[in-house]
């Protein structure tokens, strides 16, 4: 979808006064809506209820899962794609909290007191907190998403040259099982040395790294229909519970649950709003 905009902001932007110090815009999307660069005049919270979503920047692609929020600082163009139909939740910031937050696009994790905040705006259809107590409520959740963790990308990426191939081989296969230990025989490394590039280079172990890529692979097939068990042999889990406890710790749902939400969002009507 192109943007409606001059200088790169969208039109709609123009109407709506600064956040103070939230404003909430509620949407429906439709599966694989694309979202032409663009830019905002505030910060922006991205939440989804569903599955996952892309942030093309000018440097790299960072990619969400429903269990964080996306931070995208002001005015940073980017470009955004939805793999599933969702509904979706945009969330400027004002200036003051916008300047707390990192200065390039990151994730920040979604405490269950964050989740509870907002699931009760967007269950009222607050936009614009003005009485007293949607206003404290906003400061009360500025100040829990200030305290949440942060992370560069879901799937962080890495141009290193020992772990690229190893990298680019588990995006072309998840359920590729091999060891830490024989990728260091074929890269010509050390495990030890791998291990200490994985948390320095994409902030977590080679097994928590594979581990993401497998849930991304399990999401695409889910949404294709093939059955819990069959997904969970593809991608070497031993049995359908190991995999079901993983999908579970990931995105709190099970993926039959996951299955469920995305027939009863897949009705939905081909238009949404920018």
């Amino acid at each position: 979808m192109d943007a409606d905009n001059h200088d790169g902001y969208f039109a709609s932007d123009q109407s709506l006064l600064a956040p103070a110090p939230l404003i909430f815009r509620y949407h429906r999307f439709t599966p694989k809506s694309e979202f032409a660069r663009h830019r905002h005049r505030w910060g922006q919270l991205s939440r989804i209820n569903l599955g996952m979503m892309e942030l093309l920047l000018d440097d790299r692609r960072v990619v969400a899962t429903a269990q964080y929020l996306l931070w995208t600082p002001p005015v940073e163009p980017h470009a955004a794609y939805i793999h599933q139909a969702m509904h979706y939740t945009s969330i400027y910031v004002g200036d003051e909290m916008a300047a707390q937050l990192p200065p390039s696009t990151c994730l920040l994790e979604q405490t269950p007191l964050v989740r509870a905040l907002l699931d009760d705006f967007g269950q009222r259809q607050i936009t614009v907190p003005t009485e007293p107590w949607d206003v404290r409520q906003a400061e009360l959740l500025c100040q829990r998403i200030l305290q949440s963790g942060r992370e560069a990308s879901y799937l962080p990426d890495s141009r290193q040259r020992l772990l690229q191939p190893i990298l680019d081989a588990i995006r072309q296969d998840p359920a590729d099982a091999t060891p830490l230990k024989d990728w260091a025989e074929r890269v010509f490394s050390t495990e030890r040395t791998l291990a200490r590039l994985f948390q320095r280079e994409l902030g977590m172990s080679f097994g928590q790294w594979r581990g993401r890529a497998r849930l991304l692979e399990a999401l695409s097939r889910l949404k294709q229909g093939d059955s819990v068990q069959d997904i969970s042999a593809r991608l070497g889990y031993a049995t359908p519970s190991a995999f079901i406890a993983m999908f579970q710790k990931q995105l709190g749902d099970s993926p039959e649950r996951y299955r469920r939400q995305l027939l009863e969002s897949g009705g939905w009507p081909d238009e949404f709003s920018a």
